[in-house]
């Protein structure tokens, strides 16, 4: 007569003879075979005597039954030696019940004719319990994980792969997290998976028992966490009924750990053992790789994405420096501006006004990058404004001073200002200061550089730093051959390998070496001196040059 040897579960080694034409297996007590686990179903499965053979069919349970590992849709005959699994039971088919009761003699280990290699089944010599899943079966699923994290750097795709493949490898697991350490002590699960789908919105991960892995960088394994000591009984462990739960952290190189993937169990009978610990750590190393490689690449992307984004706004910014010198009979100009990052914050600009005068201007930003390229883009629109709608110069500058100290008094900057008004035809010129030095006067006829206020520290106060200031202007005049010279503080303070600054005395002699035969020819030659001072080091700051010269 055949029989069913229970080799895990309820009345594990027990035999129990197939005597009658239907035997049922499930979770209500009048069933023949009684699996008294929340994940069987009621009726879950059924063995059938058909015509002297046995046949096992499958009752629509809600996790499925198996033989030799294998789900049946179908009435599936059954032969000796069949493995049948139901959730955490397992029994064995045998074709003739053993005459004998002693557990050696019921099932032979010692690799008889029926009994399959140990690749097929293996049993747990300490506990005579089958694995859960088979070595070559684990082997397998490893093979396949390590696959699936070679294969793709998308986290979208390459997470639930990770979870489908540890539910397979660890069968007695009914919930899989992947967890990772955000900025501070946030935790930021990135996956939440439950065998039963309509489970997952109310799975929840205990806090400290991540937390523990996370600060030791070290494996965790429990029978029952609602029992060690070794843990704080947390709400969590409580609500959600977290039994056995094993994590396994996530580490960088520098064996720093950034997450942890935890799998847990809500059955008492379902437990990971130290060997199911070892396995989810070999598969935890390779994610962690594979993790960390996708943020590389994540990072790369959008670190490209972001040279892209800079590389437009440098074009952007450019749009607001004069893209040719102005046209005005008896004067030549010269500009130049590079800024020390992808964008910056120094500003020049030539404003035509109706009167037939031109506004020349130079503008610094405090600081560097983003954030003082946008004040220079409002500064280069609102001088603009405020020269063309003012009557004085003076004024003019006022009115600007008060329209950026709105947009700067939350930022915690400020802005340097030099303004020439200059009147071709009387070959004069208004000169305005917020914060900057005044332009150098260069006359050749004299070898000299001077001043061209006569007074160098002639400046008012910065714009944007308080309202409603009074800026004062003074007046110079251009006799034939002069130039006018006026540049940021990328020229005086641009550095050397040696941290030496470039200063103003060096400046004046680039001025006084270069052939005066235009304005251009004086600007390249300060921009040419102070780039070979500074090489070898990166930009120190914003570097911007402007000459006007008076024709002889």
């Amino acid at each position: 007569m055949a029989a069913l040897q229970i080799l895990k579960g309820h009345n594990e080694g027990s035999i129990l003879s197939l005597d009658s034409d239907k035997l049922v297996l499930g979770r209500n007590a009048d069933c023949g075979i009684v699996i008294p686990v929340t994940s069987v179903s009621r009726e879950h499965a059924q063995i059938l005597r058909i015509g002297g053979k046995y046949y096992i069919e499958d009752k629509q349970s809600r996790n499925g039954t198996y033989v030799n590992n294998q789900a049946i849709t179908t009435r599936t005959p059954l032969k000796n030696n069949d493995r049948i699994r139901i959730c955490d039971f397992i029994a064995c088919f045998l074709e003739h019940a053993p005459a004998t009761g002693g557990p050696e003699d019921e099932l032979d280990l010692d690799g008889g004719e029926d009994v399959p290699s140990t690749v097929e089944a293996t049993l747990n010599n300490t506990s005579g319990m089958l694995l859960e899943a088979q070595p070559a079966e684990k082997l397998r699923h490893l093979i396949e994980i390590t696959n699936n994290l070679s294969r793709t750097l998308e986290l979208q795709s390459l997470l639930p792969k990770i979870a489908d493949s540890l539910f397979s490898l660890f069968r007695q697991a009914d919930r899989c997290f992947l967890i990772q350490q955000g900025e501070g002590d946030k935790l930021m699960p990135r996956l939440v998976k439950t065998r039963r789908v309509a489970d997952e919105t109310n799975a929840r991960f205990s806090r400290s028992i991540v937390r523990k892995a996370l600060e030791t960088a070290q494996a965790f394994l429990s029978d029952d966490a609602s029992r060690d000591d070794r843990i704080q009984l947390s709400q969590s462990v409580v609500d959600f009924r977290i039994r056995s739960v094993m994590c396994a952290p996530l580490c960088r190189a520098n064996g720093q750990a950034f997450g942890v993937i935890q799998l847990d169990t809500q059955d008492r009978s379902k437990k990971f053992s130290e060997e199911d610990l070892r396995l989810l750590c070999a598969v935890a190393n390779q994610a962690a790789i594979s993790l960390e490689n996708a943020r590389m690449l994540e990072e790369t992307v959008q670190q490209e994405k972001v040279k892209r984004d800079l590389e437009l706004a440098k074009k952007v910014q450019k749009s607001f420096l004069p893209s040719q010198m102005p046209r005005i009979e008896g004067y030549d100009f010269y500009g130049f501006s590079e800024p020390a990052k992808e964008v910056g914050g120094d500003y020049y600009g030539f404003i035509p006004l109706p009167d037939g005068r031109v506004v020349i201007a130079v503008g610094d930003v405090a600081g560097k990058g983003v954030s003082a390229s946008l004040i220079m883009a409002k500064l280069s629109s609102d001088i603009r404004f405020c020269m063309l709608s003012e009557s004085t110069p003076e004024a003019a500058i006022a009115r600007l001073n008060n329209l950026l100290y709105e947009f700067t008094n939350s930022l915690d900057k400020f802005v340097t200002l030099v303004a020439v008004v200059l009147d071709p035809r009387t070959h004069k010129g208004i000169v305005l200061s917020g914060g900057h030095a005044p332009p150098y006067l260069y006359r050749p006829s004299q070898k000299a550089v001077v001043c061209s206020t006569g007074d160098s520290d002639f400046a008012g106060p910065p714009l944007g730093i308080m309202e409603d200031l009074p800026y004062d202007a003074t007046e110079i005049s251009l006799q034939p051959g002069d130039f006018l010279v006026m540049y940021t503080d990328g020229v005086d303070e641009s550095e050397n390998v040696r941290g030496e600054s470039f200063g103003n005395e060096r400046a004046l002699k680039a001025i006084l070496s270069a052939e005066p035969t235009n304005a251009q020819s004086v600007g390249e030659k300060l921009v040419a001196t102070v780039k070979q001072h500074a090489t070898g080091r990166d930009p120190h700051d914003d570097l911007t040059v402007v000459v006007v010269r008076r024709n002889a």
